[in-house]
């Protein structure tokens, strides 16, 4: 297992231009270890647990970003600390990066924003490199770093008002499509911010120099001085673009902020200000960087983009920030191995035991020192250290910390579980939920979705609540987006329970002096219901107009949104609506006005708005279409063509990365690869009409051998499962060779039972797209098909399976060795 090199210093060939007339600085790096929200509460109500010290898949949070500063050449780091300075400064202390590369804590329990600690830096005078590296502490990445340095370094060698360099990646935008029902359907990254909607106008013929940033989504328009077209005979405007948190920074920047002592927010006051400026003395020039294809940068913004990076990482895309690679000084306690079903399992320290009638589907982790139980469920879960989870339990794409206690029965959906909390028997924790440290939820209790319990007491308010990346107006503790969300959620409200809970008296105080909510978790159970501080009057208008059309609160409902297992469609949807009210703003007189009549423009100017359902742009013959993708482009036969062009001699993993990079150049979607990776298997596979169903199972299931892994890596969950079988069955009704063959009974029934038996799709998307055909025409090509014997007898075995729970033990016998 090759490790992640640090390397203490940078290279010194290369990158130094030889008119420098002292020694190259060495380089420096500043991480803000406050994020300057409240999105991890009441996690980070304890000052023991800041957000960049909770675990990310079994990796304190902070490790990630300090393994990559030290590989990107970064000799001296200060970790600017606000809430918990002293846990993370002890944790700094007795860590190993002390040896390969200097860290500093820097501490100021008086900032309540990053304009702060960027005024604090430049008050000490501590940054002297030039560019130095800003980032966030929530950074998870691979990024090869130096040659956006080197290109940075070089622009302001030649102008000193080019001092910034943001760090860019393309993830498509999001769009709300119609479904082949009534509802609609919305895709978006999982790794964006529900409290943000990224625009940015770049200039491609300016090295990317940025000329309009904005991420506010309640705006149905965006303002860009005209000045701007007489200079810039091209302006791309993205919405596809993930803003990865990382900077590049001449000293100047802290100077900017020590000048301008009101700006408290990064991105929307200080970048968005300085790309809007026209005087060209005043400028500040901002430039991008956008990441390449196979790189990878996102943020933790909160419980949701934390679900997100875990899969990733799970996934590899992170690749080689993997979990069987970890940062420097974990190799001595810890290492995961691989195994079966995308699950990895901590093998040096060992002495984990796994029940044989367990079933494990990943892709998920079980740390050391874990003992689990027969006949448990664990679906897509991150799983700590010491933890126990007894028999008959049920856990699914959730996230246990170190030594969690699961009891028989229970079940835990799409949630966080801290450190040595315990779930007693029978109890169903719902989705979206955090259970914090040392909490108990009693035997049979069913927790509603999305409710956060703990043992802090809102006194220990010295969290990190104030605002995104030091957002500017919110005292509530949540970020000032003026976003509207919503939620349908079937389940009782958390409100309602603690209304209860107050009616029948609390429990008594804890050991932390915390009265228990015992209607809430139980009469053997220990916690209380935390519940946000309300919205300030006008804030968050639209937002409050929606929460009470949903019989909810404002703070309630944007918690929701920022938890696992939100469905964000309603607000998309609002979203859309708002963005779509002043659609006339594009008038055709406006749009002459633009180009004649004295216009300073020429025919080659172009205004594109790429990565979005909407699309602007004064030359039509510019090749782009809704969402980013080329005119006349079939992706799923472009994919396909991909996938048969590939040798199987070949690593798997080289054609994940095209079809990755691909996907992200055409804005496609997962299920656009997996349906064509599956088109490309039935055509390689050479089908003929004379091949017998015996014949068609065993070249099947060889040519899987070679592409089991990839399916796991594009199938994010049911859906993307779902099209696997639908692009076989639309082949088996499609009257060519391999159609007439697939049509045959029993053909249809022994592709589903290899793709099952090969993990390839779940029994859950199978069910899901049966009961999706039971109401066919029978006397359809799709009916019939589906109606056939061998195919029905698979399904109802398939349901008594899913229904039994149990599992077959040789499937998930070396689970248990």
């Amino acid at each position: 297992q090759s490790e992640l090199q640090v390397p203490v210093k940078m290279p010194k060939g290369g990158h130094t231009d030889p008119s420098d007339s002292k020694h190259e600085q060495k380089l420096q790096a500043v991480l803000l270890a406050d994020s300057f929200t409240s999105t991890f509460r009441p996690i980070t109500l304890d000052r023991s647990q800041p957000k960049v010290l909770c675990p990310l898949n079994n990796v304190t949070m902070l490790d990630y970003s300090i393994e990559f500063l030290a590989g990107a050449g970064v000799e001296e780091l200060f970790v600017f600390c606000v809430h918990g300075a002293e846990t993370v400064e002890e944790y700094v202390q007795n860590s190993t990066w002390t040896s390969s590369i200097r860290v500093t804590c820097v501490k100021d329990s008086n900032c309540t924003n990053a304009g702060d600690a960027l005024r604090e830096l430049d008050k000490r005078n501590l940054v002297q490199s030039d560019p130095f590296i800003l980032m966030s502490g929530d950074v998870v990445t691979n990024v090869d770093i130096v040659p956006a340095l080197a290109a940075h370094k070089a622009r302001h060698k030649k102008d000193n008002s080019a001092i910034m360099t943001v760090l860019l990646k393309r993830v498509g935008g999001w769009d709300v499509t119609e479904s082949a029902g009534e509802d609609e359907v919305v895709r978006a990254s999982p790794l964006r911010s529900l409290s943000e909607d990224l625009v940015v106008g770049i200039d491609p013929h300016d090295q990317n120099r940025i000329l309009l940033f904005d991420s506010d989504p309640s705006k149905s328009s965006l303002p860009l001085p005209t000045s701007f077209f007489s200079s810039h005979r091209e302006i791309d405007v993205r919405t596809d673009m993930l803003d990865t948190g990382i900077d590049i920074c001449s000293p100047d920047v802290l100077a900017r902020f020590s000048d301008e002592f009101d700006y408290r927010d990064i991105r929307r006051q200080f970048v968005a200000n300085s790309c809007a400026e026209e005087e060209e003395g005043l400028q500040n020039r901002i430039y991008a960087h956008i990441l390449g294809p196979s790189e990878y940068a996102a943020r933790i913004h909160d419980p949701r983009t934390y679900g997100a990076v875990s899969a990733d990482l799970l996934r590899r895309w992170c690749y080689p920030v993997v979990p069987d690679n970890l940062p420097s000084g974990y190799e001595k306690r810890f290492r995961y191995v691989l195994q079966r079903r995308f699950m990895y399992r901590e093998a040096k320290d060992g002495r984990t035991k796994i029940g044989r009638s367990s079933k494990m589907i990943g892709p998920g982790m079980v740390g050391s020192r874990c003992r689990i139980g027969e006949s448990c469920i664990i679906k897509r879960t991150v799983i700590g250290n010491g933890c126990e989870i007894n028999s008959n339990a049920k856990l699914q794409d959730s996230h246990l910390w170190q030594n969690v206690t699961i009891e028989e029965g229970a079940t835990v959906i799409q949630s966080i579980l801290c450190d040595g909390c315990t779930v007693k028997k029978g109890a169903v924790i719902g989705k979206g939920c955090i259970i914090g440290k040392g909490c108990v939820i009693g035997e049979g209790v069913v927790l509603p979705d999305f409710t956060r319990v703990t043992l802090c007491s809102d006194d220990d308010n010295e969290d990190d609540n104030f605002g995104d990346f030091g957002d500017d107006s919110d005292d509530s503790g949540f970020s000032s987006n003026d976003e509207s969300l919503s939620e349908e959620d079937s389940g009782e409200d958390v409100e309602s329970i603690v209304g209860q809970s107050n009616e029948g008296g609390a429990g008594a105080a804890n050991a932390s002096g915390v009265d228990t909510d015992h209607v809430a978790v139980g009469k053997d159970g220990i916690g209380r219901v935390w519940l946000p501080a309300a919205l300030d009057d006008g804030e968050d208008s639209d937002y409050e107009d929606l929460a009470n059309d949903q019989k909810g609160d404002p703070a309630g409902e944007l918690v929701k949104s920022q938890s696992i297992g939100y469905d964000a469609t309603h607000l998309f949807l609002q979203r859309l609506g708002i963005q779509e009210e002043e659609d006339d703003m594009f008038s055709d007189d406006e749009h002459t006005g633009m180009g004649g009549d004295g216009g300073e423009f020429d025919d080659n100017i172009s205004f594109v708005v790429s990565g979005s359902s909407n699309m602007m742009s004064s030359n039509l013959n510019d090749g782009l279409m809704i969402a980013g993708r080329q005119r006349g482009v079939d992706v799923i036969k472009e994919l396909k063509g991909l996938c048969l062009e590939h040798e199987t001699s070949s690593p798997i993993e080289n054609l994940a990365i095209e079809l990755n990079s691909f996907k992200f150049s055409q804005n496609a979607s997962y299920s656009d690869c997996v349906a064509g990776a599956t088109q490309a298997i039935l055509e390689r596979i050479d089908i003929k009409s004379d091949t017998t169903p015996t014949e068609l199972l065993a070249v099947l299931k060889e040519e899987l051998n070679h592409w089991v892994p990839l399916f796991h890596k594009f199938c994010r969950g049911i859906n993307e499962e779902k099209v696997v079988v639908m692009t076989v069955e639309e082949a088996a009704i499609g009257g060519d060779v391999i159609g007439e063959m697939l049509s045959r009974a029993p053909s249809f029934r022994l592709i589903l039972q290899i793709l099952h038996q090969e993990e390839v799709v779940s029994e859950e998307a199978i069910i899901a797209w049966a009961e999706s055909r039971r109401e066919e025409d029978p006397s359809s090509a799709i009916g019939k098909l589906f109606l056939q014997q061998p195919t029905q007898d698979f399904l109802e075995w398939l349901q008594e399976e899913s229904e039994s729970g149990s599992g077959s033990s040789d499937d998930d016998s070396s689970d248990e060795e």
